[in-house]
């Protein structure tokens, strides 16, 4: 007999323990999961299981058919954009569920997890025979934690009742001085709502902190849109509260690289009165390709990329993890475990050369990559004991801000690239930002998916798809030929970012 277990990297994995008492010692075992198991995760289970096999989520579904979800959820649900995640969470785990079921039709069917976590939507496994078994997590919702919910869970109901009166309806703060900034640009007045660290370096405008315009805005007084133009970023959209009112001008600006391939429609919920800027042409595409009002922003900052400092010899690499997430069926919570044991693949070839991995800050949000997401990587490298792996310090732990902060001081990543020579990440604008420090980079997506870094690569520079392309640009980083390539790819660069529109 085949057991399937379903599970996240939320679940404690010796909770298993009573499970794997339970089965037979000649069953086999599949488990299956939305992230990637590193080897230390998968050599305790064969201590608990026999038989094991691993798969995960992006194991049973095409980058086409995670591009359909997507398109369908949007066509279904427009205007809830809970509702539209939701769509797309339940979609790709029925796709997952029916290639589970077609592979392994006999089987027993077992599936560890809370509602609808880091990827799961469990009722759809549930009535597809799957069994939930008890399990420990890294994680609860504190509505989860209260004694009360036992009771609550069966019925809907009561459990709204429950947030209402814990206060689970969104409540709107007052905005902080420290959130509201103010300049005058060619005689019209730009209020800045949320924090400036992924912004203001790419602003010729100065912004100032402004007490007085804070306070208008805590009293609900707001400048037609002749006299202002509000502004934010798009991960600190949820600080501009503007009224959704033609007589207001908001522009939500980009704050990061953007995938022009993207096939999710994040960018299509926003108030009508809101537009977008991008900071440069190749930032445009995206709302382009989505028929979305987009300009550049009219006090961009054009940074130019100066020529890197190709080392001799490479020493040190810095490998900069991206995000994912429910926003879309296209990202899976493996991708970046892929680049983690790629890194220490690595490593383990190139013992003279050290490698530091940085999570992106975000993985440790309980609803993106999860509250263990860091402190996985961290247990992994302690078990390969490698001396030349490194995890970086420079990013939040699991309790820091209750890990649902979503933007970041760019100091950390400083720090990060203070010794590194060389740079790999998939899709992150930190690759760009160490461009800006001289240090030559490449793109590396091992998912066997669509490139979602096509505008860089397009430019000329370098993007592996295998741990031996990866170990192919850190030796050739001294060849002529891929310098002057990679030098082509920089003036490339440079030229786009003179283009208007």
């Amino acid at each position: 007999m085949t057991n399937i277990i379903v599970f996240t990297q939320n679940l404690r994995l010796d909770s298993l323990k009573d499970l794997a008492a339970s089965v037979q010692k000649s069953d086999s075992n599949i488990f299956i999961t939305t992230n990637y198991l590193f080897e230390n995760e998968r050599k305790f289970l064969e201590t608990l299981f026999n038989n094991c096999r691993f798969a995960d989520f992006a194991d049973f579904t095409s980058d086409e058919e995670n591009a359909e979800v997507d398109e369908l959820a949007y066509r279904e649900e427009s205007s809830d954009y809970n509702k539209y995640l939701d769509i797309i969470k339940k979609s790709k785990n029925c796709r997952v569920i029916e290639e589970v079921i077609e592979q392994y039709p006999v089987s027993k069917r077992y599936i560890a997890s809370f509602d609808n976590d880091l990827g799961l939507c469990d009722k759809a496994w549930i009535s597809n025979g799957f069994r939930k078994v008890k399990s420990a997590r890294f994680y609860y919702t504190e509505f989860e934690k209260s004694s009360i919910r036992r009771f609550l869970s069966r019925f809907t109901g009561l459990k709204r009742i429950y947030h209402k009166l814990c206060g689970g309806a969104s409540k709107i703060e007052s905005l902080d001085p420290e959130k509201v900034f103010v300049t005058v640009w060619k005689g019209k007045k730009y209020i800045f709502l949320g924090k400036m660290y992924r912004i203001g370096y790419r602003l010729e405008a100065d912004f100032e902190q402004s007490k007085t315009e804070c306070e208008k805005l805590n009293k609900g007084i707001y400048y037609p849109a002749s006299e202002c133009q509000y502004l934010t970023t798009w991960h600190e959209h949820s600080n501009c509260r503007i009224p959704d009112d033609p007589r207001y001008d908001v522009r939500w600006i980009q704050d990061g690289y953007l995938p022009p391939n993207y096939s999710h429609a994040d960018y299509n919920f926003k108030p009508q009165n809101v537009k977008y800027y991008a900071w440069d042409v190749m930032g445009e595409r995206l709302f382009k390709n989505k028929g979305l009002p987009v300009s550049l922003i009219p006090f961009r900052k054009k940074l130019y990329m100066p020529q890197p400092d190709f080392p001799s010899k490479v020493k040190e690499v810095l490998v900069i993890a991206s995000g994912s997430g429910d926003w879309t069926a296209l990202k899976n919570r493996s991708d970046d475990d892929m680049l983690v044991e790629a890194t220490v693949k690595l490593a383990e070839k190139y013992p003279n050369i050290h490698f530091t991995f940085r999570c992106h800050p975000t993985w440790i949000h309980p609803l993106n990559v999860g509250v263990n997401a860091i402190n996985r990587v961290h247990d992994y490298f302690i078990y390969k004991d490698l001396p030349n792996l490194t995890l970086s310090s420079n990013t939040p732990n699991a309790t820091a801000n209750g890990g649902f902060q979503l933007s970041f001081s760019r100091s950390s990543l400083d720090e990060d690239l203070k010794n590194a020579d060389f740079v790999f990440g998939e899709h992150s604008v930190s690759m760009i930002d160490a461009a800006f420090k001289n240090i030559p980079f490449s793109s590396a997506n091992l998912t066997g998916r669509r490139n979602f870094y096509i505008s860089m690569t397009e430019l000329g520079f370098p993007h592996c798809t295998t741990v031996d392309e990866m170990g192919t640009v850190i030796e050739n980083i001294g060849n002529k030929d891929f310098q002057a390539n990679y030098l082509r790819a920089v003036a490339n660069y440079n030229k786009m970012t003179d283009e208007e529109d």
